[in-house]
Parts: C-alpha cells; sequence; structure tokens
C-alpha cells in the first residue's frame, strides 16, 4: 500500500508534538502535587511567596526541557527487513522497543483533549503478549497516524495472505456499519454501571473530606452533619437515598455519553473499526478471527428499551491481561444491530442444540454459604452484643434472607450451558443476564474436576481456557460433560481454522 510517508527511515512525531508532551508533564505534575497548592491557597501565610513563585518558573522551565529532550530522541520506524515495528525513546536510559508486524492485534488512534486542542494524535499499538499498551506515539498528524495504521495492518494481514507484497490489493475506504444513537447511550446510562458509579461517588466523598482535613477545614462536614439533627430520621434517610440514586444515575449518565458519544462502527472487508468519543476520541480495529469470547448483557429495564451491551475479548497472554486491556466494548446496540455484530463477528448466529443445567445441589449450597450462615453468625453475634431487640433482629435476618434467596434462585434459573456444532455459550446473571460465546476452535485448554462427594452424585464442573479469558460451569451432569468435553478437543484437534 502506498503511503506519504516512508516509515523504513527513522520518524520524529509533529514538532507540535513539543506542547503536547509539555501539557501532559505540567498536567501530571499537578495532579501529583495539587494538595500542596490546595495548602498554598488556603495556608498563604506559611510560605514565602517569592520563593513559591520562583519554584514554579523553575519547575515549568524544567518541563519544557524535558518535553523538548522526549520528543528529540523519540522516533519510530518499520524494519523491512526483520519485518518489525521499532521504537526508540529515552533521555539518559535509551529504550528499544521492537513489535514483530504479525503480532500487532489492535491498532487505536485516539485524541485526548490536550490533542485535540493542538490538532494531533496518539497512535497506540496491541499484541496479545502484555498487559499494556505495547507501543504508544503521543503527537502525530491525522495524515501519518492513518498512513502508518494502514501499514501496520497492512504487514499483519500479509501473514494471512502468503503473497508478494504486490499480491497484496488495498482495500476501499470503510464503510459506515452501525451507529449507537445518543438516545440508546441514555438508556444504557440509567440502566447499567449502578455499582461502579456508586464506588466512584465514595470515591470523591472520601477524597474531599481527607483533603478538607490535611488544610484544617473538617468542620465545614462536621457542622453540615450537625445540622440534619434538625429533622426527622426518617426524612434524613430519604433525602440521602434520593440524593445517592440522584447523582449515581447522573455520574452513569454523564460518563456513558462522554466516553462512548457518537459510537460508530464502520466494516472493513474482514475487520471493522470502531470510533468513539466526546472529549477523548477513541479508533480502535477489531479483526474477527483474533476475537475470542463475545459477551452480552441485558437486564430487564435494557429488554424493555431495546438496548444491550456487547463486549469483545481478543487474545492476550492470560486472563488477567485479557480483563485488562483487551475488552472491548460497544454499549447501546439493539436487538438488529446485536445481530448483525455477531453476524460479522463469527459469521452465523449460535444455536443451541443441546443444553446443560446446573444441578439442584447448586441452589441447596449457595443457600447453604450466602443465608444460612450469615444469618446464623449475625444472630449469634448480636445475642451478645444486643445491638438490635430480638424483634428487630429478626426481621433484619428475615429481609436479608430474602433479597438474598431472590438473587440465588434467578441465577439458578439463568445458569445454562447451550452447546452446538460451531458454538459454546454460558448463560448467566440474576440482574444483568451475560451471555458469553466461544468457538470449539478457540479453545487452548479444557479442565475438568469433581470433588469427591460429587462422585456419588455424578455431578461436576468444567473451565475452558480460551486466549482471550476462561469460562467456567459449575455443578452439571458428569457424564455428558465428558462427552462435550471429548467432542471439543476432537475439534481442536481437527480444526484449520485461524483462532489468533
Amino acid at each position: 500500500m502506498r503511503t506519504n510517508f516512508d516509515f523504513t527511515v527513522p520518524q520524529r512525531q509533529s514538532l507540535i508534538g513539543v506542547l503536547v508532551l509539555f501539557a501532559n508533564t505540567l498536567q501530571k505534575s499537578i495532579r501529583a502535587f495539587w494538595p500542596l497548592l490546595v495548602v498554598f491557597l488556603f495556608r498563604k501565610e506559611l510560605f514565602d511567596r517569592m520563593y513559591v513563585y520562583i519554584g514554579i518558573i523553575i519547575l515549568i522551565l524544567l518541563i519544557a526541557i524535558i518535553a523538548f529532550l522526549k520528543y528529540w530522541f523519540f522516533k519510530f520506524y518499520i524494519d523491512s527487513d526483520l519485518e518489525e515495528f521499532v521504537i526508540e525513546s529515552g533521555i539518559l536510559n535509551k529504550t528499544k522497543t521492537t513489535i514483530q508486524l504479525h503480532k500487532i492485534q489492535k491498532v487505536d488512534i485516539n485524541q485526548s483533549l490536550i490533542q485535540r486542542i493542538f490538532n494531533v494524535h496518539k497512535l497506540e499499538i496491541d499484541t496479545a503478549g502484555s498487559d499494556k499498551k505495547e507501543a504508544s506515539i503521543g503527537a502525530i498528524s491525522e495524515e501519518m497516524a492513518v498512513n502508518l495504521k494502514s501499514r501496520l495492518i497492512e504487514n499483519s494481514k500479509k501473514q494471512d495472505y502468503n503473497g508478494n507484497a504486490d499480491d497484496f490489493q488495498s482495500e476501499q475506504e470503510p464503510k459506515s456499519f452501525i451507529t449507537i444513537s445518543l438516545g440508546s447511550l441514555i438508556k444504557i446510562g440509567f440502566t447499567a454501571n449502578y455499582m461502579a458509579s456508586l464506588a466512584y461517588l465514595f470515591l470523591v466523598f472520601s477524597t474531599i473530606s481527607e483533603n478538607l482535613k490535611q488544610i484544617g477545614q473538617e468542620s465545614l462536614i462536621d457542622d453540615n452533619v450537625s445540622k440534619l439533627d434538625e429533622f426527622p430520621l426518617t426524612t434524613v434517610l430519604m433525602i440521602a437515598l434520593g440524593l445517592i440514586i440522584f447523582s449515581v444515575l447522573f455520574i452513569n449518565l454523564v460518563m456513558t455519553i462522554v466516553k462512548y458519544f457518537n459510537f460508530t462502527i464502520k466494516r472493513d472487508e474482514n475487520t471493522f473499526i470502531l470510533s468513539y468519543g466526546l472529549i477523548n476520541l477513541k479508533n480502535t480495529i477489531i479483526n474477527p478471527e483474533k476475537v475470542q469470547i463475545i459477551k452480552w448483557t441485558q437486564n430487564f429495564f435494557q429488554r424493555k428499551l431495546n438496548v444491550n451491551t456487547i463486549e469483545i475479548k481478543q487474545a492476550s497472554s492470560d486472563e488477567k491481561r485479557a480483563k485488562n486491556k483487551d475488552k472491548t466494548k460497544i454499549p447501546g446496540c439493539n436487538n438488529d444491530e446485536r445481530i448483525e455484530i455477531l453476524k460479522l463477528l463469527i459469521e452465523k448466529l449460535p444455536k443451541y442444540e443441546k443444553e446443560l443445567h446446573p444441578n439442584i445441589r447448586k441452589l441447596l449450597l449457595n443457600s447453604f454459604i450466602f443465608i444460612l450462615i450469615p444469618v446464623t453468625i449475625g444472630l449469634f453475634v448480636n445475642n451478645y452484643n444486643n445491638k438490635f431487640e430480638t424483634v428487630q433482629a429478626i426481621g433484619l435476618a428475615t429481609l436479608y434472607s430474602l433479597f438474598i434467596g431472590i438473587i440465588i434462585l434467578f441465577s439458578y434459573k439463568n445458569y445454562r450451558l447451550y452447546t452446538s456444532t460451531d458454538f459454546i455459550v454460558k448463560k448467566s446473571g440474576a440482574w444483568d443476564i451475560d451471555y458469553e460465546l466461544i468457538q470449539p476452535h478457540k479453545i487452548q485448554g479444557i479442565k475438568t474436576f469433581q470433588l469427591f462427594w460429587q462422585k456419588r452424585t455424578n455431578i461436576g464442573s468444567v473451565t475452558l481456557y480460551t486466549a482471550g479469558g476462561n469460562i467456567s460451569f459449575r455443578t452439571t451432569n458428569y457424564s455428558e460433560l465428558k462427552k462435550l468435553v471429548n467432542y471439543w478437543l476432537y475439534q481442536v484437534e481437527v480444526s484449520k481454522r485461524n483462532w489468533m
């Protein structure tokens, strides 16, 4: 493929990239020293302003010099003889990163707010053997980013064609395939990620509280909390609950829209390109052959609103790494769009020919572990410290048992393993119903196990290992499981299809 750049010759980032590096380094410095800045603003009398301002000027000059040196010593190129992409960096400690072109799994072109201001882009390269971005170029022009991505993807695809460069035909401009509407993002924002938003809200409150204490302003919280004693407890609880619910929904909605705004999927022959983002623009390529696990999720509200969330897990060296970086999420697609995406990834929709369900002992065991044991311990402890009256303790234990019991019951009813010649699908979840799909030829290993007390009742479990993570199904008919495992192993042995 012809480009406007000769990437066999070492290239530097855009000159304007010096300003991007300066802004990024300055931003990191402010994040690192912002508690000191807050203390300075509130306790100015403790510092000599002249020395503070001189220190700030010196720090800014140092950051500017470091930014220029990072720019000057950063070079990248393609070694056509060794079929490698090379990045050289470092001011005092020189670093040389080499990536084999055929191992490139994903190429992203992103743009943060700072990069948008200076009209440059960031190119990131992923391979299957790292728990982070394998290589990153932080400030290049859009033209160079697009050309370099095309060259890297072109060289990666040549391995599949087993032909010469002259035999490889460049693709046409990718066409828009699916666009996730703003309405769909709003639906997802209101119906998903409640726990994540609640944790984020708690983190923000804890950070504010801790920093107020450090600057001697903790009385701001104590004074406002003490004023709540004037109101009935029921009113305070209702207001607090309302504020928490509103805050969680608001955070959820804002984060979803900001992160996934204008989510567009473009089809490009055998791959597809995702682009999205309101402030930080993301652009990534997905190769269906390298997709290991496809997961789609839908809860009760999302089913009524006709929206799904799809997660695509690509090849990684272990499950932990797959969780961290090789997961691509497509939020807010409706059922028709989900079907089209599945067809693009696996060519046809999965069929459910056989069904495995869990043994009733799974329900009994979970009830014993999550209901009987906690309730018994709670009542026993309360009997000694008398924190609650007997009637209150029994009431709380009953409410807990009902709530957890409903979750366990729905989890048991939804726990299924569907199999066919070409697909394996695991269904699970109590509220958010997850479907995880793998193709047998992508299985890297299978582990079956049976606890000693399960042999008599013919119960066992299985774990399927792939390069993008694992899928486990527990407490089911062991004889049927072994038949399926033998068939899957046979499929792995005879299959000539690519899994990477």
